[in-house]
């Protein structure tokens, strides 16, 4: 094997440190003796589907066109689902000679595609008959109950019976990765552990607080996701290059503040009457509107069908949100940290595609771009929230590439395959 990818989604590199230090996750203890981690910075929004599709693809969002979970479609006010129809960017198990591969819940991979290999489909997936390429393995997967996503809505029956159910899934895809490792030789295996993400959605208050009861729940779920980076590791020799990623890091939510309010209370964004508003009630005079987390379109004459906004006002009006923003107060707690421009943080061809400010959540505070503008400060039982800073990047191994010093996702290929990535920047 030339390389095994382990994604720990969710996991902030401080937190990996500490939990090594602590005896929480003793494989990782050592683990981390053997190569080098550091601070990884996430995609921009930090949402795990532009960054998974960047540790895959070694592409911004402007190279491979993923831009959130949610987009809408080119010319129109219709909202769709991205998916792994969205990539326009080959991922490393695609690419000529990458040779057979063993790929395991990658969000973003949805609806599995034809491989040198076998690729089962992390979230968002629908339907585990449409995420598992090829399809006879589909039946053993079934048979041991396999889920692409724990059952969230579980949270409600109480935080214990959510955290059963994390585990159960976990258990279920670690016997699923080591069942097909077994069957042959492979040259790549991917697979990622995402039930931390939903812990520290739900979790991380307890986390913080070390005489919550759930507290050591918490403790307990990451030792066992050391537990299966043990057997992890235990199957991997010295000639295998090793790389651990997660997708973003997490902090302590709050305030979950809902964009699109913020605009309509500005006089920017305009709705015709809705029992179910969505982003075709948008009227002409609209300004700029809001998508998930924190992406700012502007309502471009041309770009969507009743756009007025032409160029000559695009300046003025970037520079009157970016203001808006930056002074926006909610119960007296900041909005955002910062707000960026579209066009200084992505490349590539699909950068036109990209939204015109990205809005940078301050600290406790999340950003919803939901058009149901009933509440500025959105109900949730959600607490943590994803990061921009202190994604986790991981690496052992022979021939690797130079490590940036300032890591992003879309340097990871570069890293752990230099050489294949020289060779595909020459082709183009």
């Amino acid at each position: 094997m030339k390389l095994f990818m382990l994604g720990i989604d969710g996991l902030p590199r401080w937190m990996w440190q500490q939990f090594a230090a602590s005896g929480v996750m003793p494989h990782s203890a050592k683990l981390l003796q053997t190569g080098t981690l550091m601070p990884m910075k996430s995609s921009l929004p930090e949402v795990s589907s532009a960054a998974w599709a960047s540790i895959v693809t070694g592409e911004n969002s402007g190279g491979h066109n993923v831009f959130g979970f949610t987009d809408l479609m080119d010319g129109s006010y219709t909202l769709g689902f991205t998916s792994s129809r969205t990539f326009r960017a080959k991922p490393f198990w695609a690419r000529e000679g990458a040779g057979p591969s063993l790929i395991m819940n990658v969000p973003q991979t949805y609806p599995a595609q034809p491989l040198d290999g076998m690729l089962v489909s992390g979230f968002v997936a629908l339907d585990l008959k449409r995420a598992v390429y090829p399809s006879e393995q589909l039946s053993w997967l079934q048979s041991i109950n396999y889920a692409v996503d724990a059952d969230m809505s579980l949270i409600e029956k109480g935080k214990q019976r959510f955290v059963d159910e994390l585990r159960r899934v976990m258990t279920a895809r670690c016997q699923a990765l080591h069942h097909h490792w077994d069957r042959q030789s492979w040259q790549n295996i991917m697979f990622v552990f995402t039930g931390t993400d939903r812990l520290n959605h739900y979790l991380w208050e307890d986390f913080e607080d070390s005489s919550s009861p759930f507290h050591q729940t918490f403790l307990d779920y990451y030792h066992e996701v050391d537990r299966q980076i043990g057997y992890v590791l235990d199957r991997l020799d010295d000639q295998t290059t090793l790389c651990a990623v997660s997708d973003h890091g997490f902090a302590s939510q709050r305030l979950s503040v809902n964009v699109n309010c913020l605009l309509a209370e500005a006089g920017l964004l305009r709705l015709r009457a809705s029992d179910r508003p969505s982003y075709i009630d948008m009227l002409p005079e609209t300004k700029a509107f809001a998508m998930d987390p924190g992406r700012i379109y502007l309502h471009r004459q041309g770009r969507y069908p009743s756009g007025l906004v032409n160029a000559d006002e695009s300046e003025a009006l970037l520079q009157e949100l970016t203001a808006l923003f930056l002074t926006a107060k909610v119960n007296g707690q900041p909005v955002a940290a910062e707000v960026l421009r579209g066009k200084d943080v992505y490349s590539g061809p699909f950068a036109h595609r990209a939204p015109d400010l990205i809005v940078m959540p301050a600290k406790d505070v999340a950003l919803s771009g939901r058009m149901n503008l009933s509440a500025l400060i959105e109900p949730t039982a959600i607490n943590g929230k994803h990061t921009y800073e202190e994604s986790s990047f991981f690496v052992r191994g022979r021939n690797l590439g130079e490590i940036p010093e300032e890591m992003k996702v879309e340097n990871v290929l570069d890293v752990i395959m230099p050489a294949h990535q020289q060779q595909l920047r020459k082709a183009a």
